[in-house]
């Protein structure tokens, strides 16, 4: 997640950067935020995956490479794989949207929820939406499955799924300060972060 990145790069990020990293912290507090008061259903995966759109680009940025919109799928699904192992192999789902067969990895399926949900498509299974694709915020089955699979369906165990989003989200800003913090001779910490501990610079919080 960090190759190519060095500390020096890092403490001198622009003006623009340390805006795009604020809004990745904006992006994990408003998804927090969303599961602690309830409304994990209408933004939790929404914010989560603003926060990756924003940290896949300053991750290009800081590298050096090209961090335009293009490509943008290509991109999205690149930084998740860089920590997320995926699937054992593709799942095809019958996507009615597109009326074909769509072969999906794990960071696909995501780029796919972050689509739906962009263009306000209810994928919440407890309605009961007519989606290839659900998010399930009670799941049933054990905790440490991905979801259940039938047919032409997938129903995602929602809750799971938005943690392991979340520690990208918080590996990636916890790295990226403890770059900026050695560079400058200070100390630095990493680990799991409680809900709402990570907070913007540039946010009404009360």
């Amino acid at each position: 997640m960090f190759d190519g990145i060095v500390y020096a790069r890092a403490d001198a990020m622009s003006d623009q950067e340390r805006r795009w990293f604020d809004n990745i912290k904006k992006a994990i507090f408003e998804s927090d935020k969303a599961f602690t008061d309830g409304n994990k259903e209408d933004y939790c995966f929404e914010a989560l995956c603003k926060g990756i759109d924003t940290a896949k680009t300053l991750r290009l940025s800081l590298r050096g490479d090209d961090c335009s919109t293009t490509n943008n799928k290509k991109r999205f699904t690149e930084f998740l794989d860089l920590d997320i192992p995926g699937f054992k192999s593709d799942i095809t789902l019958f996507d009615h949207r597109q009326e074909k067969n769509v072969s999906y990895s794990f960071s696909s399926m995501i780029y796919a929820i972050r689509c739906m949900i962009h263009e306000n498509e209810n994928l919440n299974a407890a309605e009961q939406p007519d989606y290839h694709i659900l998010l399930d915020w009670n799941f049933k089955a054990p905790e440490q499955a991905l979801g259940i699979y039938k047919g032409d369906q997938i129903t995602l165990n929602a809750r799971s799924i938005w943690l392991r989003l979340r520690e990208v989200l918080v590996k990636f800003t916890q790295g990226i300060e403890a770059m900026i913090a050695i560079e400058n001779g200070r100390g630095c910490s990493m680990g799991p972060a409680p809900y709402n501990s990570i907070r913007p610079i540039k946010h009404d919080i009360s």
